[in-house]
């Protein structure tokens, strides 16, 4: 009973691969939609921070550096309120504990203070004045930028219909090529389906050196850039044959 036992546990992987391989005819087959375009709006991140003996004058100081993005804002922008050229939002302060230079383990710890920044700018002509002045600004740490489209959920449907478009498309020219037709889409996936996959061999030989080499290291950023947008959306499908 007990060998049995251990051997129906040894084969349930291999049981719950077949369970995920359909039974009738079918077709795996992944699609992609792709876009370039310009964006119509970008987001700054990055930390304003300050570090002295006495707390207080730590946040004085970032309590004026942070007047100073306010102000610098207003000027190009407008006010914040309405239909602004960019909108701040600044997270309240936190401490945290930096390497100190005293050789003695005693000492109390020093600490930085920090509050985090998040600006919106919807106009993009105001992106290179605004990023100019805020490199040039004492305090900045930990920058960063991204780009997007308002109408950003537009886009996604747009992507993922031309995707399966796409799918569709290499499915009726695979079953032509062994004198078959499509039937209807059993399963459908934005992403890929990894079980189906694995289980009848589809994965991509290089694919693990294929991530790595996507996941490479990039060149310095320029902030003052406007970044073209590069957006793909992929589904990953099962067809019946006919």
């Amino acid at each position: 009973m007990l060998k049995k036992l251990v051997l129906v546990l040894a084969l349930s992987p291999l049981l719950a691969h077949a369970v995920d391989l359909p039974t009738y005819p079918f077709i795996h087959v992944g699609g992609e939609g792709f876009i370039m375009a310009a964006p119509d709006m970008g987001e700054i991140d990055f930390d304003v921070s300050a570090f002295d003996a006495d707390p207080a004058a730590a946040v004085a100081v970032i309590q004026a550096r942070v007047e100073e993005i306010r102000a610098l804002l207003t000027e190009q922008s407008g006010p914040p309120e309405g239909d602004s050229a960019a909108a701040i939002e600044v997270q309240d302060m936190r401490k945290e504990m930096r390497k100190s230079a005293n050789p003695d383990a005693n000492a109390p710890p020093d600490y930085d203070i920090r509050s985090a920044v998040h600006i919106v700018v919807r106009d993009l002509t105001k992106w290179r004045p605004i990023m100019l002045a805020l490199l040039q600004k004492p305090n900045i740490d930990h920058m960063s930028t991204t780009f997007g489209k308002s109408d950003r959920l537009k886009v996604e449907q747009e992507l993922t219909a031309a995707a399966i478009k796409d799918a569709l498309r290499r499915a009726d020219a695979m079953a032509a090529g062994v004198g078959k037709k499509v039937g209807a889409v059993t399963a459908m996936s934005s992403g890929q389906l990894r079980n189906l996959t694995k289980a009848v061999g589809l994965m991509p030989s290089d694919y693990y050196n294929t991530e790595g080499r996507a996941q490479g290291q990039t060149a310095d950023k320029d902030f003052l850039s406007v970044t073209v947008l590069r957006w793909t959306q992929t589904v990953d499908m099962i067809v019946r044959i006919k």
